[in-house]
């Protein structure tokens, strides 16, 4: 998972500041490598590095890095080493003076079989990077096939499968690429003269832009000196393998987003409250307190306690100098992040019957050792309610759970996942009773729980 921004200022102001601004609402979607490109109306420059936004930005790393057009990333690498090789934007440069910069958030599924169509036309590749692919497919097709950049798009969007929301810079242009399914968000605002685009909205909110619209599926918008154009993709359905409707990951509303953002046309804060409400009317315990494990779980948490009228308590504190534990990419430092990351109340837990809300059980990492923390402080009872479904299936989109044989949903039913996680009870909320929480247009990708892909995977993507 990452998070990708677009800014173009039409009084050809610099927008650095913006760039790292936005790129820092959107830490949590990517710890682990950022980086920036800007284009002053001829040239791409970029800079990019391991760490967190400010780390990597801590000032404007050259005098003259600046520009008025840009794209931005933070990285979690669900694909491809962590190596500065990997780290985004890419970035093509040529003889001819075009330069090109990329951005983008998802994973593709037939990655190789792509690869090695450019490979044979003599394409080389630094990295191993769905980003970098995206890029170098539409500048050979713009420079070699001779077409232009919004046809270089459509022709890599009939090739390329699977999930990608990206920004793409030229010299004095912006543009905004969603792919078919609109797997992932992507959203675009625009203040008159600032626009700027993004994978959540808090990212316009703190450049003061007012939100216009999603890019749609398959859409490409263009941002330039004469104002904004919407291109919407001609044929999506044909894309789609003739579906008629979108496939968005029902991961960024119970996870991955924060509470705040406005994704799929819905205010995430109150897609978890109707989660925890939902939680609260399928209730057969007798419970004392609510307890979310912070801080994606309070919302749900909240909407359980509102629709019960059970107390709602922070019975777990959080450290925020840790970072998200399932976005770590190793188990060892899953692991060390639980024991750092949590400390318990114990006046909240003794002697009281809890239910500890969380948004998911994916690994199982998280929850064995707070259940276990939560009854060493006292608990009476510890009953688990969780946000979604049963995660039995691998992602192919974005969402790092390459391997079925590291879900514990896939390995075990609800009666043994309860077992191993030390609870008194268990349960989830239904398929069906998540996508009543999450309304908008009722079109997600819920193949993690269902094993439904919106397309046939035939690529296995953790050999990358």
């Amino acid at each position: 998972m990452c998070g990708v921004i677009g800014l173009f200022h039409a009084g050809e102001e610099d927008v650095f500041p913006d760039a790292v601004n936005g790129l820092f609402q959107m830490q949590h979607r990517g710890q682990d490598a950022c980086g920036i490109a800007l284009a002053d109306g001829r040239i791409v420059r970029h800079h990019k590095g391991i760490g967190h936004v400010r780390e990597v930005f801590p000032s404007r790393p050259l005098p003259d890095f600046s520009g008025f057009v840009a794209t931005g990333h933070v990285r979690y690498p669900t694909q491809g080493d962590n190596r500065v090789r990997n780290t985004q934007p890419h970035v093509v440069s040529t003889l001819r003076g075009t330069n090109l910069a990329l951005s983008s958030n998802g994973d593709l599924t037939n990655y190789h079989t792509v690869r090695a169509r450019l490979e044979e036309k003599g394409v080389d590749f630094l990295g191993t990077n769905d980003a970098e692919l995206i890029l170098k497919f539409i500048a050979w097709e713009h420079l070699e096939g001779g077409c232009s950049l919004l046809e270089a798009i459509r022709r890599m969007q009939r090739e390329v499968r699977g999930a990608y929301s990206a920004t793409l810079v030229t010299g004095d242009a912006l543009y905004a690429i969603r792919d078919p399914w609109a797997l992932r968000p992507l959203c675009f605002g625009t203040s008159g003269v600032l626009h700027v685009v993004a994978s959540e909205t808090p990212a316009l909110d703190i450049a003061r832009v007012d939100l216009v619209d999603e890019v749609g599926a398959g859409e490409v918008v263009h941002f330039g000196r004469e104002g904004i154009t919407r291109h919407p993709h001609p044929d999506v359905a044909s894309v789609r393998h003739g579906s008629p409707v979108p496939a968005h990951c029902i991961f960024e509303h119970v996870y991955f987003s924060r509470p705040d953002s406005i994704a799929f046309g819905e205010r995430v804060y109150d897609v978890r409250r109707r989660i925890g409400a939902w939680l609260a009317r399928h209730e057969d315990e007798a419970i004392d307190v609510v307890v979310p494990v912070p801080d994606s779980s309070n919302a749900i948490a909240l909407g359980y306690a509102h629709e019960s009228g059970v107390p709602f308590e922070f019975g777990l504190i959080r450290n925020h100098y840790v970072g998200r534990t399932f976005i770590h990419p190793d188990q060892a430092r899953r692991d060390d992040g639980v024991k750092q990351k949590f400390n318990p109340l114990r006046s909240v837990f003794k002697g009281r019957r809890v239910a500890l809300v969380d948004d998911s059980i994916v690994r199982g990492t998280t929850l064995r050792k707070l259940t276990r923390m939560v009854r060493a402080a006292g608990a009476a009872e510890v009953h688990l309610r969780i946000g979604s479904p049963v995660t039995r299936h691998s992602c192919f989109y974005g969402v790092d759970t390459p391997d079925a044989e590291a879900l514990i949903g896939s390995r075990m039913d609800e009666a043994g996942i309860c077992a191993h996680l030390t609870a008194d009870s268990l349960r989830y909320i239904s398929v069906e009773g998540l996508r009543e929480a999450a309304a908008g247009d009722g079109h997600f990708c819920m193949a993690c729980f269902t094993g439904e892909y919106p397309e046939p995977v035939r690529e296995q993507k953790a050999s990358k």
